[in-house]
């Protein structure tokens, strides 16, 4: 917490700092900010000064309360992520890089590699000490005591990011006769030859696709080492997607059951097929007793 306090007592060691609570809080002479070395802290403070202070430590057991004169950093290591987009203040230019204060624990480091997307020479080309500076997170390490930054954007889609056979939403940027190529947010566009834009033949990608057209695609090849993906459309048209439905188990109680239902569908059919045949023979009997009894009355 920041507090606008006063001084109340100047020793040796340090301060003790009225900031309105129960109990002074005390500034050691190393928290003690100058423009120059502090030895003696009567150089720098003289009680009833005001003074802005910020609480490093509370121990209510002891009745202690630390405090010091440098602002706290605005991040701490567990709030710096890969990719974090930042503005810094460049404080020192060397010839391998610029360090920049992002207010974290630590100054993080742009190296000459990573202040343009073209070639520099010398970092003191881009930056000086005082530029306020755009920046972002590329390495974070606080076992090394150290933060890489980057002046170059980083890519949506980072590498090792990209898998085979993963699905891709894209916008194809440019059409040529041997094929297309997507932007989906890598740092390179994927490309789909033209045999694998569709299943029949074409002569030019352009029969098929447009400039500007947000398509999906499906990663079928990464060469890391020559920074190439392939892209295929023919891939997801000639995927299946059907999906086979599940049998329901059944218990053994609902088996036995299917088969009588079965068996007194068969019994009932013959018994149809039976009767039927008996009321075909009843009627041409009858037809045959009616034709004799007419012929005989004839003669």
């Amino acid at each position: 917490m920041k507090f606008e306090g006063r001084v109340k007592k100047v020793d040796l060691a340090g301060a003790r700092i009225d900031i309105g609570a129960e109990h002074d809080a005390f500034l050691h002479i190393s928290q003690i900010r100058a423009d120059r070395p502090v030895t003696r802290v009567a150089d720098i403070l003289k009680e009833g000064d005001p003074i802005t202070v910020w609480i490093e430590q509370v121990r209510l057991e002891q009745n202690l309360i630390t405090a010091t004169m440098f602002e706290p950093p605005a991040l701490d290591w567990g709030d710096l992520q890969k990719r974090m987009k930042l503005t810094g203040k460049v404080v020192r230019v060397e010839d391998f890089g610029a360090f920049v204060s992002i207010g974290a624990p630590k100054d993080g480091l742009v190296a000459v590699g990573q202040m343009a997307r073209t070639r520099v020479k010398k970092p003191s080309d881009v930056v000086k000490e005082g530029d306020e500076v755009t920046v972002w997170v590329t390495s974070v390490s606080r076992k090394e005591n150290r933060i890489g930054l980057s002046m170059v954007e980083p890519p949506a889609v980072d590498w090792n990011e990209i898998k085979r056979g993963q699905i891709i939403t894209g916008k194809v940027t440019r059409l040529e006769k041997f094929g297309a190529f997507v932007e989906f947010g890598a740092e390179r566009e994927g490309m789909i030859h033209v045999s694998e834009i569709s299943t029949g033949y074409l002569e030019h990608p352009s029969e098929v696709l447009k400039l500007g057209e947000q398509i999906d695609a499906k990663v079928i090849e990464i060469d890391l080492r020559k920074r190439q993906i392939r892209l295929s459309i023919k891939a997801l048209e000639t995927e299946t997607t059907e999906v086979e439905p599940e049998t329901p188990l059944l218990t053994p109680m609902e088996i036995a059951f299917q088969q009588a239902q079965k068996r007194r569908r068969t019994v009932a059919a013959r018994v149809g097929e039976r009767s039927s045949a008996e009321t075909v023979r009843a009627q041409r009997e009858d037809i045959f007793r009616r034709t004799i009894k007419e012929h005989a009355a004839k003669s």
